[in-house]
């Protein structure tokens, strides 16, 4: 192990080391040869990529010297660049990861923004750099961008929900979709180890890697189309949810345009009925009960059972003085003498 250095003069080592081997070096060879831990390392290597601008590529481990694959550049309007603006910065509100190439991106675009907003744009970027990065998350994600817009296969290490041992699969990158109901970004994906199309949240996926084999998108395949029956993330055959607002909240239930399928009827006395058809209760549910006693599922039984067994629940809960957290002897000393608690 050599002595920890600086960062500055880090990042100068990696890149020499770099041109030094074409065939690049794992993290645990970098962190030897610089000192410091594999997690530094790692956060070095997103530092060069996405803001010194560094071609890395990765291959079973390993980084190397890439040819860059820069996009064309784009020609903006202010009204294009306000919307990539609110697109990116809508994706990231509900996004609870840091990504340093949104922040790069968002850079970008501050360039090309009139003067008195580019302030704004460049604080937005500056904020995104600020949240803590997820070495992992960042890596599996850049590697699925990659497959995804190249056509290739992926291995993935993937952990289902509730599980806590990874399973291999292989899979071919369809699509991408964002998701605000949970704070997450998913890969919909043909899986040839289940045998059909699945949908893979990214924060679960463990490692990946971009295999060799190329595969065709369907023709018939659309993204809207699938998801069409989602409320969120979920497709497949729908429920059909009919729901009545009470008049204090109608004027706001009609004020957007909840799902492609919805269809809304006024009712004496100013409430409205709205009808939709969605693939998943739990989906929808979630958003059902945020709006409290202001609303009442007609349809389907399943639901209104659902929501009538929780609000006994509740009731039963709300019912009892709460408990509260027991306060530690340490705790309780220090209030008994007199004295503050930072």
């Amino acid at each position: 192990m050599t002595t920890p250095q600086r960062r500055s003069v880090r990042l100068m080592r990696l890149q020499e080391l770099f041109r030094s081997r074409r065939a690049g070096y794992t993290t645990h060879e970098l962190a030897r040869l610089t000192g410091v831990s594999v997690r530094t390392i790692e956060r070095d290597l997103l530092v060069l990529q996405t803001e010194s601008g560094v071609p890395l590529g990765e291959e079973r481990g390993r980084y190397f010297l890439a040819v860059e694959e820069r996009l064309s550049p784009m020609k903006l309007t202010l009204q294009e660049a306000r919307a990539l603006l609110l697109a990116t910065r809508l994706f990231l509100r509900y996004s609870d990861e840091g990504d340093p190439y949104a922040a790069s991106a968002l850079r970008q675009l501050a360039d090309v923004m009139p003067e008195a907003v580019r302030g704004q744009v460049r604080a937005a970027a500056a904020a995104l750099a600020a949240r803590p990065l997820d070495p992992e998350f960042s890596r599996n994600l850049a590697t699925v961008t990659e497959a995804w817009a190249k056509r290739r296969s992926l291995r993935l290490s993937y952990r289902s929900a509730g599980r806590q041992r990874s399973r291999e699969v292989v899979v071919d990158p369809y699509f991408l979709e964002p998701s605000a109901a949970g704070f997450a970004t998913y890969l919909i994906a043909h899986s040839h180890t289940h045998g059909g199309m699945r949908t893979f949240k990214v924060e679960r996926i463990v490692s990946a890697d971009m295999l060799p084999r190329s595969f065709e998108l369907p023709p018939d395949l659309s993204l809207d189309a699938l998801l069409a029956s989602a409320w969120g993330i979920i497709w497949g055959e729908g429920h059909v949810i009919k729901l009545r607002f009470s008049p204090r909240v109608a004027w706001r239930v009609r004020e957007s345009r909840w799902h492609p399928t919805q269809v809304l009827e006024d009712e004496d006395g100013g409430g409205c009925v709205l009808t939709l058809s969605v693939a998943s209760l739990m989906e929808v549910g979630r958003w059902v009960r945020s709006w409290g006693d202001e609303v009442e599922v007609l349809a389907p039984a399943e639901l209104r059972d659902d929501l009538r067994r929780e609000a006994v629940r509740l009731a039963r809960a709300y019912a009892r003085p709460p408990r509260l957290p027991a306060r530690s002897p340490a705790a309780g000393s220090r209030a008994a003498r007199g004295g503050s608690v930072a």
